[in-house]
């Protein structure tokens, strides 16, 4: 230990304690507890109730992923591009904040809207080497559906892991279209009530977009 004496009147001392010199070891555990610090609270803010459907398309296009967008609310509508063969474009508002569109941009959208405490609870589709179609199904009972349902590509039904929970936001890839797309679930506080809907005796009607 090392002392420092400054000035004379007011006498200052300093000690220096000496500094002990970390092994190669012992960095890589202090590295190795920060990513697993990371880890957990990444972890963390993800609900326990989130599940994952997808992906489904193929493998065109450049990956995209809209988990920040849900920051600005729940999935609140849909704007989508579709043709006889495929899925063209597909953009979502969260809240009141849209996201950016992803595939084309030619053409004018069809609109799908949400009332206030509704919420996508199911999704069916078609694909091959894109999305050749999609259909959503809300709590309320709700079908909108984009593009045409016959076709030879491969169908898929996807839905939430666990009851209660809805569509929170969407990840896939895009590029002159929608070439692939997964499906992202989680609570939504003021959405509840999934299950009447999707296991209804009665298939809702449905609302081609």
């Amino acid at each position: 230990m090392n002392a420092i004496a400054l000035g004379s009147s007011h006498q200052i001392t300093i000690h220096l304690r000496k500094i002990k010199h970390i092994s190669p070891s012992e960095m890589l555990f202090f590295v190795f507890l920060s990513l697993l610090y990371a880890g957990v609270s990444t972890t963390s803010v993800q609900g326990k109730f989130s599940s994952y459907s997808g992906e489904y398309g193929g493998s065109g296009g450049d990956h995209f992923d809209q988990s920040s967008n849900q920051l600005e609310g729940p999935v609140s509508a849909l704007k989508i591009r579709s043709n006889d063969s495929c899925i063209l474009s597909i953009q979502v508002r969260y809240g009141d904040t849209w996201s950016s569109n992803e595939g084309s941009t030619a053409g004018s959208p069809s609109d799908m809207r949400l009332a206030f405490g509704e919420g996508l609870v199911q999704a069916h589709g078609r694909f091959g080497n894109s999305v050749e179609y999609l259909a959503f199904r809300t709590n309320l009972g709700h079908v909108f559906a984009f593009g045409s349902s016959s076709g030879l590509g491969t169908s898929f039904t996807a839905e939430p892991a666990y009851p209660n929970t809805v569509l929170r936001f969407i990840s896939g890839r895009s590029g002159l279209l929608v070439n692939a797309i997964g499906f992202h679930w989680d609570e939504e506080q003021w959405i509840r009530g999934w299950n009447e809907s999707i296991h209804s005796p009665n298939p809702p009607p449905v609302t081609q977009i």
